[in-house]
């Protein structure tokens, strides 16, 4: 064998044992195991919902985003205030207009208070206080 060909089969050969070994170790994992969510944030803040980009609290039925929470104001005119990053796959939840918080990415759905109505969420939403003063909506928790 001349050391063209030597060398081309050794090429081959490491190619070759790099790849199986890749494909063994693939195959021990878990794939179960939902991506890392970071934890819910402690927040404390006030937001003056006379004034843009909050005016929309406003009128029932609308939301908005703020320091990692989503705040809506359901049909009742009642103030939500949860944890905006779903714990499924990190998606952010969106409002309904209603009463529920659906997540766009695999269809989780929480309740007004955090809690999983439909899956694959594995746990609910950290849940936050409200308190309208006059136009300062005041969310902590």
């Amino acid at each position: 064998m001349d050391r063209r060909k030597f060398l081309q089969k050794s090429i081959y050969a490491t190619c070759g044992l790099a790849t199986a070994s890749i494909l063994i170790e693939s195959c021990g994992k878990s794939n179960n195991s939902s991506p890392s969510v970071a934890a819910a944030p402690t927040v404390n803040f006030t937001l003056d919902i006379s004034t843009s980009p909050y005016n929309a609290l406003q009128t029932n039925g609308n939301f908005v985003y703020s320091n990692n929470v989503i705040i809506a104001r359901d049909n009742s005119g009642n103030f939500v205030a949860l944890y905006d990053i779903c714990p499924h796959a990190g998606c952010t939840v969106q409002f309904n207009g209603t009463n529920m918080f659906p997540c766009p990415c695999h269809g989780s759905v929480f309740n007004e208070s955090g809690a999983v109505v439909s899956g694959p969420a594995p746990s609910g939403l950290k849940k936050y206080n409200t308190q309208l003063t006059g136009n300062q909506l005041h969310v902590w928790g």
